[in-house]
C-alpha cells in the first residue's frame, strides 16, 4: 500500500515540477523577445541623447555556460564601452593640456570677423568658436566654471566650433563674388580642422567681437581677464578687426534697413537717419570697449585692418599667427586664402549722410588711434 501511494506522489511531483518549468520557459522566451526589441538610450557628455547598437548586448549565450561567465563576459562589454567614452573624453582634455592662448575676438559687427574666425578655425591646433558671447559669460559668472575644471569652459567653445562646422555658417562653401551674390556667404575652408584639431590645441577662443567689446567696458573685466589667466594657466590675447568706419557702419545701417548689401548694385541709396544715427552711437560705444582692452592689456590686442584681409589674406594669416606664437603651414595658408573673396566691399555711398552725420563720426574717430588712416573719401 505504501509503496503504491509513494509511486502516485512521485508522479504529481515529477508533473508539477515539468508543468513549472515549462511556465518558465514560457516567460523567458517572451521576456527576451521583448529586451531584444528595445534600444537602449544612453546620453553622452555633451547631453545629447542617442540609442546604442544592442548585438553585443543580446548577443546569444551558448547553453551550459555557467553564470560567473556571463557575469565576466556582461562586465567585460561595459567596461569596453565605458573606457571607449573615456578615452575619447581624455583624448580631448590631453589636447586642452597644450592650450597657451584663450584668444577673443573684439570689435563691431559687419568687420569681417566671421571670416577671419572661420580662418583661424582651419587651423590644425586653434579651435575658435562662433558666437558663443564666451567672455561676457564667463565675467557674469566664473565660478560655474571655476568650481570645477577649466576643461568645462573649454568644452563649450570646442562644442560651438563642431556646431558651426557641422550646421552653421562654416558648413557652405562660398562660390563666386559678392558683387552678385545674392545667397550666403559661405565661410568652409576645405581641406583644413574646421570643428576639429590635430592631435592637440594651442589656441582655443570665441568670435563674438561686438559682444566681448561690450562686455570690457564693465567695472569688473580686466579683473575677470586675469582671473581666466590663472585659473587656465594661458595667456588671454584679443583679435580686433578695423573696417573704415564710414562702410561698416553702412553696412550695419542697411542690414537694420532690411537690405541686403550682396543684391548688387544698389539704385538707391537708402535714406535711414534715426538708424544711422543709433548705429553711430552702438559703434563708437564699442570702439571705447576695445580700446579699453588695448590699454588694459598691451601687447595682447593685436589690430587687423579688414581691408588686408581681403587683399592680403595670407600675409594677414601670417601676422596674426605670429602675434599668437603659432605656426602656420603652406598647404594651410593656401587653402585659407582661396576661399577668400577677393572682391571689397564698399558701402559707405549706398545710404545717405548728413553733413552733420559725417562730422559726428570724424570727431569721434579722434578718440581712438586705430582710426587714424581712415576717412569717407579713401
Amino acid at each position: 500500500m505504501w509503496p503504491r501511494t509513494l509511486a502516485k506522489f512521485h508522479g504529481l511531483l515529477l508533473g508539477i515540477i515539468i508543468g513549472f518549468s515549462l511556465a518558465c520557459v514560457l516567460v523567458l522566451w517572451t521576456n527576451e523577445g521583448g529586451y531584444v526589441r528595445q534600444t537602449p538610450i544612453v546620453s553622452s557628455n555633451s547631453g545629447e541623447v542617442f540609442h546604442m547598437d544592442t548585438s553585443a548586448l543580446n548577443a546569444h549565450v551558448p547553453v551550459g555556460q555557467n553564470e560567473e561567465q556571463e557575469e565576466s563576459d556582461i562586465k567585460h562589454r561595459e567596461a569596453r564601452t565605458s573606457n571607449d567614452e573615456s578615452e575619447s573624453e581624455n583624448d580631448l582634455h590631453e589636447a586642452y593640456g597644450h592650450v597657451k592662448i584663450i584668444l577673443f575676438f573684439i570689435g563691431y559687427p559687419r568687420s569681417r570677423h566671421s571670416l577671419v574666425g572661420s580662418l583661424l578655425d582651419a587651423h590644425p591646433h586653434m579651435v575658435v568658436s562662433d558666437e558663443t558671447m564666451a567672455f561676457p559669460r564667463w565675467r557674469r559668472n566664473p565660478k560655474q566654471w571655476t568650481n570645477g575644471s577649466i576643461y568645462a569652459f573649454y568644452d563649450t567653445l570646442f562644442g560651438a566650433s563642431q556646431l558651426a562646422k557641422m550646421k552653421g555658417r562654416r558648413s557652405r562653401i562660398f562660390e563666386g563674388s559678392v558683387v552678385n551674390k545674392t545667397s550666403n556667404y559661405g565661410y568652409a575652408v576645405p581641406n583644413q580642422w574646421q570643428g576639429n584639431y590635430d592631435g592637440y590645441i594651442e589656441v582655443i577662443g570665441d568670435k563674438s567681437g561686438a559682444f566681448t567689446a561690450g562686455a570690457m567696458l564693465q567695472e569688473d573685466a580686466v579683473d575677470a581677464v586675469r582671473l581666466l589667466e590663472k585659473v587656465s594657466g594661458a595667456k588671454v590675447k584679443f583679435v580686433h578687426v578695423v573696417r573704415n568706419p564710414f562702410d561698416n557702419l553702412a553696412t550695419m545701417t542697411l542690414e537694420q534697413a532690411g537690405v541686403n548689401k550682396r543684391d548688387g548694385p544698389h539704385q538707391t541709396k537708402v535714406n535711414s537717419p534715426d538708424v544711422l544715427n543709433d548705429q553711430i552711437k552702438r559703434y563708437f560705444h564699442w570702439a571705447a570697449g576695445c580700446n579699453k582692452a588695448r590699454m588694459a592689456f598691451p601687447g595682447q590686442v593685436i589690430d587687423i585692418p579688414s581691408m588686408e584681409v581681403v587683399k592680403h589674406p595670407a600675409d594677414t594669416l601670417r601676422k596674426i599667427c605670429a602675434f599668437l606664437k603659432i605656426t602656420c603651414s603652406v598647404d594651410y595658408i593656401q587653402d585659407c586664402g582661396n576661399t577668400v573673396d577677393p572682391v571689397p566691399s564698399i558701402t559707405r555711398d549706398f545710404v545717405v549722410w548728413t553733413d552733420k552725420q559725417k562730422q559726428s563720426v570724424y570727431e569721434q574717430m579722434k578718440h581712438f588711434s586705430f582710426f587714424d588712416n581712415y576717412s569717407y573719401d579713401h
